[in-house]
């Protein structure tokens, strides 16, 4: 291989952008779908890894909002479509772009960058830690019966793909508002979720909508392993009888034994139900992975819950933006400041972007060797202090 060309591109370069995504992934979009992801991400947000002028590495971002415990909503730098060609695998490519990237996001002064993973062994050494957690769940509706005083508000009806574009944004920017982890949702990104073209649906039928107003859910009719089913593609509420009014409605669906969906591992439905056990876990994924790109001032965007104060200790073998760190904070606010002082915790920045949204415990990563506390008072504030009041759900794939 000759010297690799590491540079931003172009529009001169979206030709072999595309088609190294298509050999990477194996998805080539049409005219128009390449038409929306245009207008997803500009020429200048991607760096191109070329040899002899081809495009042989890849990597975007896309500027996002998300809500971090506390409600605040701050930026974040999706990093999105990284692939390296098959002909160009174990050279360092991707390394060298991804550091281009990442120095670069530095410099606009980007706290937080976030990513969603194909493959979970990827990036952690580039110090990005799982943030939030599905779990994948069916529902038998001939057993899922709602206990008796379930709330049943109502207020559910069904609209067609037009109306659902002029009412989900504003009910998904109040659920965003409320939940750690959630992406803002520009209105681009609303003409890609709701295109619905044929030929991504993979055998499903096409999106089908259930609005509240304080909520929605989308879903498609599918054949399933054990026969016909609805795949809950994505339900949001802002409030908990958005919340029961929606589910009611999915499990009273006619001609689909069973309801698929994705849930937090919060997620109530299973104590509406009189038996528990209708709504069976049937696996696990991580969602939002979260790398902190400016440890001080990502740690003073969130709030506690508890009054804390602590000296940590963060390795970056990736971007060398490690270092002592004393972090002060509550409900009420926080800050994080550069210290001299001895540590009371050690870790790395990959531990603390699992940990940043509150989707995983820090006794959990304690246990598994990825936190070091000498005092256990210590380990239980710190504990304590990064519960959130719910588990965090990104809910937008990039």
């Amino acid at each position: 291989m000759s010297t690799l060309e590491v540079r931003t591109g172009t529009a001169a370069d979206l030709p072999g952008i595309h088609l190294a995504g298509a050999r990477a992934f194996g998805d080539e979009a049409g005219p128009e779908r390449i038409a929306e992801i245009d207008r997803l991400i500009p020429p200048a947000r991607y760096v191109l890894g070329l040899d002899a002028g081809t495009v042989v590495g890849v990597t975007a971002v896309m500027p996002l909002r998300m809500t971090v415990p506390g409600r605040a909503q701050v930026r974040a730098a999706g990093i999105a479509d990284v692939s390296v060609a098959a002909t160009h695998r174990r050279r360092g490519i991707l390394r060298q772009i991804l550091s281009a990237q990442h120095h670069g996001l530095v410099e606009e002064g980007f706290a937080l960058a976030a990513l969603t993973a194909s493959e979970g062994t990827i990036y952690g050494r580039f110090g990005y830690g799982p943030a939030t957690v599905y779990q994948r769940v069916e529902i038998d509706r001939q057993h899922a019966a709602f206990r008796p005083g379930a709330p049943d508000p109502g207020g559910v009806r069904q609209t067609t793909a037009e109306q659902a574009r002029g009412l989900l944004p504003a009910v998904h920017a109040r659920w965003q508002s409320r939940t750690p982890g959630a992406l803002h949702r520009s209105g681009a990104w609303w003409d890609w979720q709701l295109s619905d073209r044929p030929a991504e649906r993979r055998g499903a039928s096409a999106l089908q909508f259930l609005v509240h107003p304080d909520g929605y859910a989308t879903f498609r009719r599918a054949e399933g392993p054990r026969g016909r089913q609805a795949r809950v593609v994505e339900l949001v509420a802002a409030t908990e009888d958005a919340h029961a009014a929606l589910w009611r409605v999915l499990l009273g669906l006619d001609l689909v034994p069973t309801v698929v969906a994705e849930l937090s591992p919060d997620d109530p439905l299973p104590f509406l139900l009189t038996d528990t056990r209708a709504a069976r876990v049937t696996g696990a994924r991580d969602g939002v992975w979260v790398r902190l790109l400016d440890v001080g001032a990502a740690l003073a965007q969130r709030r506690y819950a508890t009054e804390l104060d602590v000296v940590i200790d963060v390795a970056d073998g990736f971007l060398g933006r490690g270092g002592r760190f004393r972090l002060r904070g509550g409900p009420e606010g926080a800050e994080c400041t550069r210290t001299d002082a001895s540590a009371d915790v050690h870790t790395d920045v990959s531990t603390l972007g699992s940990l940043h949204l509150g989707g995983h415990r820090v006794r959990t990563l304690h246990r598994a060797g990825l936190v070091g506390v000498h005092d256990p008072a210590v380990l239980d504030r710190l504990d304590l202090a990064l519960v959130t009041d719910r588990a965090p759900v990104h809910g937008t794939d990039f």
